[in-house]
């Protein structure tokens, strides 16, 4: 269900940031350019993305940690299906998206977070930018209440210490009969009489005691926030003492990575501290996390033993004010969830499943897949839709005959991708038999094997006797038909240099096989060589290259199709290999925008319209041989790099074309011009840019009247636009007709189509 379209890498060996980078849309992506620009460090960050696990040696100097993110499209309200109880504004959201993206971030002891990044989680985020701003208000009003209760105690401290010294002075006062109220009786007559001393120290004293009365009975009230605020303070503390720890750990195990970049030596000793810090890391950082969340639901329970709510009823409330400002997900929770649906990374290499020549049937039963050949012999089988009880026939004839006929079979299919001889018409075979070992291989005495060839009219030789290309490319060949066939689940095949032992003809075959498996698997691949890469398929291209071509320091930066005009020659190499360069004289130009018309009539009439305005767009106008060769034309500008826009009018067949390069071309346009120029619907071709007056006086030069529109005059009657509107240029730019020969509707027209120019430029 989920596909990639797009991908972000960053702090990940020479790249710092890619930006967001689209993959083709017909599956098939090829990253081009020099050895060391980063083609092979693209490879290995989607690799790991998958795979989570990476080491010291993909960090950059800096030492920053890397992050890897892909982008998804998957069904419109798929992911709503897979998602339990998301909440109504989740459910909302899910059931209109149809792409996410899903962020890989590393931290200092090498392990991975996963989250769903983009729309999702800036909702995710924003509910728990909330929660983190009620908490926060909570916090506040906690700090001022435990002041206060600080101010009270305070307070009451200096009313104990004034009555103490109070009583210094009022010796003969009993203590048993204070003769004031007491603080332990209510009624008033229940007080004693008072011995006579100093009246002005009794008043005082009975003042203070009554202070004294009030703040023991505030604080008395408080105490159940007294307590609550300790635990805060506590678990505070602990929190900020577990961020430091981390903190510190965190700088050893940076340290630990420099070393390991630098390839410094460490020894056992080391090691097993290394482990501990390793160790010692992972456990404070699960502490920290749950501190964290104590300490955040404390802070929630504060608020309402504040409001006068007690304990029990207080932690009631706080999960109903969790409920309403989070999610039961958080970034991380649908992170994973999603990922479990994630396409399967995988990583093609070279010579990694090499066809054997002889293995034993009790090792493909069993799965022993490290027995060599193993990989490539699961292959060949499941390309055959073979099992083990194909070979359970109950007659050795028919057994053999069967085997003949899936040998002719498997040979045919690999011939329509091997387009390679041997001499002239010379094509190799494949072939496998069914054997049992003889009485004298001891235990195996008896037991089947599986014996491989690779023959040819003139030879019938092993795998391992024939040439490494052929090995190679059957090896490939088989991998990848045999996942395409047992993938239930969709996969993104990484590649890097396919082919490099192949001959030219060879590496184009190697095109032939992503092409037929292209429905199935998403291929991404890297390349140097110009037969590698489809002249009219550019839009599969990324270039890439460092920022500064003569420091290997500098940064890997990825160009789309439509900014290879900022790639380095080197970088182009492949393309112009297939497609030369640009000739001067031909129309094209690297100074100028080049526009793309349907066809040279257009071009004719267009540069002659242009040179009545007076126009001094910098516009080169580019013919295509006819309306369905754009597509290719532009892949052959892409390719030499210079800067283009396609204009079409309102018909069928350029309608068609403009879907087309919305689809591939143009969808990775990110400079905000549209690039693909339509003309009003009124304008069904370039000679309906003409009033139909003018039309018939200066181009058709007749008195027959028109009462359909130039264009489809000009095609029912079948009439070459080529020569007529080269004519009329000529008489353009000869001076015989001026801009004061045609008409105000023609006119406005021409104003119209300079104004659209005048956008691109």
């Amino acid at each position: 269900m989920m596909k990639l379209t797009a991908f972000r890498i960053r702090n990940f060996r020479s790249i710092i940031d890619t930006g967001w980078q689209s993959l083709s849309p017909d599956n098939i992506t090829c990253l081009i350019g020099q050895n060391e620009s980063g083609k092979t460090s693209i490879l290995e960050a989607l690799r790991v993305f998958y795979t989570e696990t990476i080491s010291e040696d993909v960090l950059r100097s800096d030492l920053s940690l890397p992050d890897v993110s892909c982008r998804f499209s998957v069904p419109e309200g798929w992911l709503l299906k897979i998602t339990d109880n998301p909440g109504t504004e989740l459910k909302e959201l899910l059931s209109g998206t149809s792409h996410i993206e899903l962020t890989r971030s590393w931290l200092p002891d090498l392990s991975s977070v996963l989250k769903v990044s983009g729309a999702i989680s800036q909702y995710l985020d924003s509910l728990e930018d909330a929660w983190r701003i009620y908490l926060g208000d909570v916090t506040v009003k906690m700090e001022e209440e435990l002041e206060n209760i600080s101010s009270l105690e305070k307070a009451l401290e200096n009313v104990n210490l004034k009555e103490a010294q109070i009583r210094t002075k009022l010796p003969n006062l009993d203590p048993k009969k204070k003769g004031i109220k007491s603080l332990f009786k209510k009624n008033p007559a229940e007080e004693v009489p008072l011995i006579a001393e100093d009246p002005a120290l009794i008043v005082e004293l009975n003042e203070i005691l009554k202070q004294k009365e009030k703040l023991s009975k505030e604080l008395s009230a408080k105490q159940l926030m007294k307590k609550t605020g300790e635990t805060w303070k506590t678990l505070l503390d602990k929190c900020t003492a577990l961020e430091n720890h981390l903190g510190e750990l965190s700088l050893k195990l940076e340290e630990r990575h420099q070393q390991m970049t630098f390839l410094m030596r460490q020894d056992d000793e080391d090691d097993l501290a290394w482990k501990n810090v390793l160790n010692d890391y992972r456990i404070t950082r699960r502490d920290r996390d749950l501190t964290k969340a104590d300490l955040d639901r404390h802070i929630a329970l504060s608020g309402y033993i504040m409001d006068g709510y007690n304990e029990r009823d207080a932690n009631a409330k706080v999960n109903e004010i969790i409920q309403s400002y989070k999610s039961q997900y958080n970034s991380e929770i649908l992170g994973k969830k999603y990922f479990e649906y994630c396409p399967v990374f995988e990583v093609f290499e070279d010579f990694g499943s090499l066809l054997p020549n002889r293995i034993d049937m009790d090792d493909i039963i069993s799965g022993n897949d490290k027995v060599e050949g193993y990989k490539a012999a699961r292959n060949f089988l499941t390309i055959a839709a073979l099992d083990y009880s194909f070979f359970q026939q109950p007659s050795s004839r028919i057994l053999k005959q069967k085997i003949e006929n899936l040998n002719y079979t498997l040979t045919t299919n690999f011939q329509d991708f091997w387009q390679q001889s041997i001499g002239r018409n010379n094509k190799i075979h494949i072939q496998f038999e069914l054997d049992h070992y003889n009485a004298s291989c001891g235990d195996k005495a008896g037991k089947p094997y599986l014996e491989f060839w690779i023959k040819d009219e003139g030879e019938r030789l092993y795998p391992k006797q024939r040439s490494r290309g052929v090995r190679w490319f059957l090896s490939f060949y088989m991998e990848l038909k045999a996942a395409a066939n047992l993938n239930n689940r969709n996969m993104v095949l990484l590649i890097d240099e396919p082919g490099v032992s192949l001959h030219a003809r060879a590496q184009e075959d190697v095109l032939k096989v992503f092409e037929d498996i292209k429905d199935k698997i998403q291929v991404i691949y890297t390349t140097h060589s110009p037969h590698l890469v489809e002249i009219n398929k550019l839009h599969r291209i990324l270039a890439v290259q460092r920022d500064d071509l003569d420091s290997l320091r500098s940064t890997t930066r990825i160009l789309d199709p439509l900014r290879l005009s900022a790639a380095s020659p080197d970088t182009l190499t492949p393309l112009q290999s297939i497609l030369g360069n640009p000739v001067a004289g031909e129309g094209f130009s690297s100074k100028k925008f080049n526009l793309i018309v349907n066809d040279t009539g257009s071009y004719y009439l267009l540069n002659a319209i242009i040179h009545l305005m007076g126009s001094t767009t910098k516009i080169s106008v580019i013919p295509s041989t006819n309306v369905s060769s754009i597509p290719l034309l532009c892949n052959v500008l892409m390719g030499w790099g210079l800067e283009f826009a396609v204009l079409l009018f309102e018909n069928d067949k350029e309608n068609q074309v403009a879907g087309l390069l919305k689809d591939t071309i143009f969808r990775t346009d990110n400079s905000g011009r549209d690039l693909i120029i339509r003309m009003p619907e009124t304008f069904y071709n370039a000679e309906d840019l003409l009033s139909t007056l003018d039309f018939k006086n200066h181009i058709l030069k007749t008195r027959e009247g028109i009462t359909v529109a130039n264009s489809e005059y000009v095609r029912d009657k079948k009439i070459a636009r080529g020569f007529l509107f080269s004519r009329f240029l000529t008489e353009v730019t000869s001076g015989n007709l001026k801009l004061s020969n045609f008409d105000e509707e023609s006119q406005e027209n021409f104003r119209l189509l300079i104004d659209v120019l005048k956008g691109v430029k």
